[in-house]
Parts: C-alpha cells; structure tokens; sequence
C-alpha cells in the first residue's frame, strides 16, 4: 500500500491517539456544525427583516450566498465527526487483536481450509487464508475523500464571494448572471463535500474490511470476509451520478449566463441541483445500511471464533 494510501485510512494518527481520551474530532465537528447553524440562522434573519420591502433583491442575494454556507458548514462538521469516527474504528480493531487471543478456545488443527463463498446471515461472504486484497472502490475512497471535502469549501465561500459581489450590483443582466454563478458554484462544493462525505463512509467500510480481516488473521483461523452487499452497490451507484448530476447543473448554470433570459434555465436547474444532492444523500442512507450489515457480520464472526476457536 503506497503511503498516501495509508495515511488516508487515517491508522497512522490511529496510532498516535490516546484511547482513554475523548475525541476532539467529535468535539470540533459540533463546534463547526454549530457555526453552520448560527450563519444559517443569520441568513434567515436577514431574509425576515427585508421580507415587507419591495426592494430586497440585494440583500437576498449576499443571505441565499450565506445560508447555502451555513448549510456546507454543517456538512463539515459531520464530515470531520466521521473522521474520528474512523481513527476510532482503528484503536478497537487493535484492541480486538489484543484481548480475543485469551477468549478464543484452543482446538485441535483441523482439515485444510476450505475457501471459496459461503451463504451467511448477512448474505454472500468469501473464505480466504490471507488477508485478501483492497477493493478497487475502497482504494478510490481512501484517495478521493480529502480532496474532495477540500475543494467543496473552496467553491462555496467562492460563491459566496460572488453573491457579496451581486448584492452589490445595479445592472439587472450582470445581477442576474453572478446569481447563477453564484448558484452554480455553490451547489457544486455542496455536492462535492457530500461527495467527500460518501468516500469517507467507503473509507470506513474498506478499514472494518480491513480490519476484521487482521484481527482473524493474527489468530490464525481462516479468514471470512463478507462480499460486497447489493446496498454498497447500490450506494456506488447513486453517489456517482449524484456527482455528474452537481457538475452538470454546474455547467447548465454557466451557460445560462450567456442567455438573454434565463428565467426558464434558471426553473428547471433549482430541482435539478437539489435531485443531484439528494441522490448523494440517499447513496450516504445506503453506505450507514451497508456498515450496519458489516458490523452485524463481524459480530457474528468473532461469537464463532469465541466458540468454536476458528
């Protein structure tokens, strides 16, 4: 495994952490989500305030930049809640290999491991002597989730800067083509720190994988790995076209700018944008269900080895 690959599974920070002490991930991801909330509620306001007046275009234009913000702020505050969450799974998976040796039975060897695919509970699972290779998906994951919960808040403060600009603005061609621009981009670094969210969860699904399969290993026993589920499939799937969704609409905004009247544009892009971050969204529901089912497995994985001691 190349050392970026590694650091990007965050074990190496794993190995520096104090187990005995509480996380400062979760404690920073309130905090950040908890700004989020005060700058959403900011732009709320001011869109109360000007809601009786006949002329409240600019400033709904610097509170729709802020609100949409206050939104990213808080999708950080979770994506860096799940960082710890992360570092976590790495000290228990070490703390596994530690105590499990002293609860597993001794047995007599046996035949030779028979590997293949097995039928469990948790659906189809494979059994191998080694711990078995990287999925190409989870070794993407491990790549993709920094850089892309770093560019997503570059777009929106981007945006954000350019809806300050629009409030601004007296030429009604020129306020209308930095709101899309302003929309456009923000709704794309949205996209991409949910994105960065999903690779996040992959990554979490690669190190219980991962994992599970060390702690077996280092017992000696034979080593079962459930396969992919139909549900992280399915999340593959709804993340990547949430994505291609985020950038197109991207795309369809730029080039509304460009037209002499964009109000049709601008009528079927806002559901668009929103079924882009909600197919994302519903890709996350499938990734937190699929890490449902693999912890399910590896529960049921270590009662056997408790039992049976393979």
């Amino acid at each position: 495994m190349s050392t970026f690959a590694l650091q990007s599974t965050l074990r190496p920070l794993a190995e520096r952490t104090d187990q005995e002490k509480a996380s400062r991930y979760r404690v920073v991801g309130i905090v950040i989500a908890l700004f989020g909330l005060m700058v959403a509620a900011a732009s709320l306001i001011g869109n109360v305030v000007v809601a009786d007046e006949a002329a409240n275009a600019d400033t709904l234009a610097w509170t729709f930049g802020l609100g949409t913000a206050g939104f990213a702020a808080v999708m950080l505050g979770i994506a860096t809640t799940l960082i710890g969450i992360l570092i976590r799974l790495w000290l228990r998976v070490d703390a596994v290999k530690a105590a499990l040796p002293g609860l597993k039975p001794d047995v007599e060897p046996g035949d030779s491991v028979r590997v293949g695919d097995i039928d469990t509970a948790y659906g189809l699972a494979t059994v191998t002597k080694t711990v078995p290779e990287k999925l190409a998906i989870h070794r993407m994951a491990e790549r993709m989730w920094l850089p892309m919960i770093a560019m997503g808040p570059m777009l929106v403060v981007a945006g954000l800067v350019f809806a300050i600009v629009q409030s601004g603005e007296t030429n009604p061609g020129t306020f209308s083509d930095l709101g899309a621009i302003v929309q456009g981009t923000q709704f794309l670094g949205q996209g991409l720190i949910l994105a960065g969210i999903a690779f996040l969860l992959g990554t979490i699904l690669s190190s219980l994988r991962s994992g599970g399969a060390e702690v077996q290993a280092a017992l000696g026993v034979s080593i079962k790995t459930l396969k992919m589920p139909p549900s992280a499939k399915a999340f593959v799937g709804l993340m990547a076209a949430g994505v291609m969704v985020a950038m197109a609409q991207f795309v369809g905004y730029l080039v509304a700018t460009g037209v002499d009247d964009p109000t049709s544009w601008f009528a079927w892009l806002a559901p668009v944008r929103e079924f882009g971050l909600g197919l994302i969204l519903s890709g996350i529901v499938l990734a937190l269900y699929t890490i449902g089912t693999v912890v399910g497995f590896q529960f049921e994985r270590l009662g056997q080895i408790i039992r049976e001691g393979r």
